[in-house]
């Protein structure tokens, strides 16, 4: 089999790594074309752009003399930008561990030019992640995406800002998030059901997003159960804050059938419901089942909120396929979407077959047949069957999507791992099926090792991962790029693993522990002293990549008082010339956001400020 007919880019050959796993699982070295297979495997499970990255990493030290420049910028040009953040996030990352990999950043205009490729080929996330990661003056000032959190702070929601908030809401804490591991704040959101819960504190109840919060943290949290009660008791609703109320008192009928909580809101709302609209009380009542059918067009807009609210409930979704649901009204179709499609159709299978067979011009819903297909209650859980054959799921999968190359069979069952059954067994089951096909279409005969060892790396997938243990790491390849991919994962924090420890090349070693420290230094860290902070606040104001710009200002302030309150401290730090130079050129350049603050004279006189300039009066 071909690089061509594998569909596999010539440019990343086979390295260090293709030649570790191919020693793992045929116990040789193997074969160019035996190579090229496990290359396109690892491709395919890892992503064209993580292989590149980790890949390439380990030639350029390798190559390294020691001494000079080890990555030169036409690196870029072998990242492949889709324009899916999925497979783009990882990019600026890579650029960055390169970048400190060098003595010292390329130019600036470097970064721009690969920034504008990012954005060229609309792969928004990744235009952020670079824009806030890379040492280059304004690169934010190109970028209008902002990621689910900073949206929620900012408020303001428009139709695609909600959208990106809801799809995240649904995808839930395990679900397959596009992970930025950004430098500032809200860039991830570890938790985004707790998305409503900030919007209401940051700008009150006046969102529909708003009727989502959760029931327990009404009841639990004083200041937000006083910003929601004091919006219903307004003597009128805006649309949005009926939309909101009508959630809320939805979500809390339904959790109360269940606990007893939040009950004062519920009773509030229960008062004031007079001053939503007849739509929102056909809602209501269609839901209490007071009602039992609804124009699916009264609804449609709220679809989005509502799966939210009810967690895929077996009911409510029974209920609005009876309304004829439509998947394209449904942002995220994923693992927990699978299993309640599964447990109804348990129930109803015609009903349920039948919803899905009109949905199937959404690839997604193509994607659910077949992870149905392949799922079993196993001890009262929804597991992959294992009884089926990797003969029987071909014809399955021929029958959903039609003719297919063995290799694109290949990259159906990863992306089923991924999406729609969980790392272990389930995994392992899928890989089985994958080395069936090698064994009958590429004529290879992997050792034991392969099942095991491709279950780790399918789930070792950069943009979805939460955690990576230990446990699912290949340390013993000796392979410096496999670490740093690692370290990406983790945010170059300590996970009970030391890289370095498996490191046993000196120039290796040095390479590793110098890219390590510039990272954590200057992004990562949280700062704990003083001098710290103020490192870290001025070259994120210098640079001007911040998300918003009232965050400078923000920063700009904690500065001033960190300096009222560690006056000699600084005074030392600002010894230094070129800190110095920095520190007044953000001083005196945002001196109009600030001036107000900036009145003390023992700052005036560190920072060497003529104040009797007429255009330097501060005081």
């Amino acid at each position: 089999m071909t690089s061509e007919e594998l569909g596999f880019d010539t440019r990343h050959r086979p390295g260090a790594l293709t030649r570790y796993f191919a020693k793992r699982w045929l116990n040789r070295r193997g074969t160019k074309d035996e190579r090229q297979l496990i290359a396109w495997l690892l491709e395919a499970a890892l992503g064209r752009n993580a292989l590149y990255f980790i890949e390439r990493t380990k030639e350029y030290v390798d190559k390294w003399g020691g001494s000079g420049e080890i990555v030169s910028e036409n690196a870029f040009d072998g990242f492949v930008i889709t324009g899916d953040p999925i497979e783009d996030t990882l990019i600026p990352h890579a650029v960055l561990v390169w970048t400190c990999m060098n003595d010292r950043p390329w130019g600036e205009e470097v970064y721009h030019r690969w920034l504008d490729e990012l954005l060229a080929a609309g792969s928004a996330e990744a235009a952020y992640l670079a824009a806030s990661l890379w040492p280059a003056h304004n690169l934010m000032a190109k970028v209008r995406y902002r990621p689910p959190g900073w949206l929620v702070y900012r408020g303001q929601l428009d139709a695609e800002a909600e959208r990106l908030i809801l799809t995240e809401m649904l995808k839930g804490y395990d679900g397959p998030r596009t992970y930025l591991y950004g430098t500032f704040e809200y860039d991830d959101m570890r938790y985004p059901g707790k998305l409503p819960e900030y919007y209401i504190k940051r700008h009150g109840f006046t969102h529909p997003i708003c009727g989502l919060v959760g029931p327990i943290e009404l009841e639990l949290d004083g200041d937000l159960k006083q910003r929601v009660q004091e919006a219903l008791v307004a003597p009128s609703w805006s649309e949005k804050v009926k939309d909101a109320a009508m959630l809320l008192y939805l979500s809390l009928r339904a959790f109360s059938e269940f606990r007893v909580t939040a009950q004062e809101t519920l009773n509030l709302l229960e008062e004031n419901l007079f001053k939503l609209d007849e739509r929102h009380i056909n809602i209501i009542n269609f839901h209490m089942d007071k009602i039992e059918k609804i124009d699916y067009n009264l609804i449609k807009d709220y679809i989005k909120y509502l799966i939210i609210l009810y967690n895929y409930s077996i009911k409510m979704l029974d209920k609005y396929m009876s309304i004829r649901l439509r998947s394209e009204d449904i942002l995220y179709i994923g693992k927990n979407f699978k299993n309640i499609i599964f447990n109804l159709m348990l129930k109803e299978r015609e009903k349920v077959g039948l919803f899905l067979e009109k949905q199937f011009d959404d690839l997604r819903v193509k994607d659910i047949f077949l992870s149905i297909y392949m799922t079993k209650i196993i001890d009262y859980y929804a597991k992959l069957d294992k009884e089926l054959k990797t003969e029987q799921v071909e014809k399955k999968m021929e029958d959903i999507y039609g003719k297919i190359k063995y290799f694109d069979k290949i990259r159906f069952f990863i992306d089923q791992a991924r999406k729609y059954f969980e790392p272990g067994e389930d995994s392992c089951k899928i890989c089985c099926f994958i080395n069936d096909i090698l064994k009958r279409e590429a004529r290879i005969n992997f050792s034991y090792n392969f099942i095991e060892d491709y279950a780790k790396i399918i789930h070792s997938w950069h943009p979805i991962r939460n955690y990576i243990s230990k446990k699912d790491m290949f340390l013993c390849s000796n392979h410096i790029g496999l670490y740093l991919y690692y370290e990406i994962f983790v945010n170059f924090k300590y996970i009970g693993v030391h890289f370095k420890d498996y490191i046993n090349k000196k120039n290796e070693l040095n390479v590793y522990l110098g890219i390590k420290k510039k990272i954590i230094d200057n992004l990562y860290k949280k700062p704990i002293s003083n001098i710290e902070k103020i490192n870290l606040y001025l070259n994120k104001i210098e640079m001007n990549n911040l998300p918003y710009e009232e965050i400078k200002y923000e920063l700009i302030i904690e500065l001033i008082n960190i300096m009222k309150n560690n006056y000699n401290e600084i005074l030392e730090y600002l010894r230094d010339e070129r800190k110095m130079k920095i520190a007044r050129k953000v001083i005196l350049s945002n001196i109009d956001l600030i001036r107000d603050e900036f009145r003390g004279l023992s700052l005036i006189e560190l920072f060497g400020i003529d104040n009797k300039s007429k255009n330097m009066i501060i005081y």
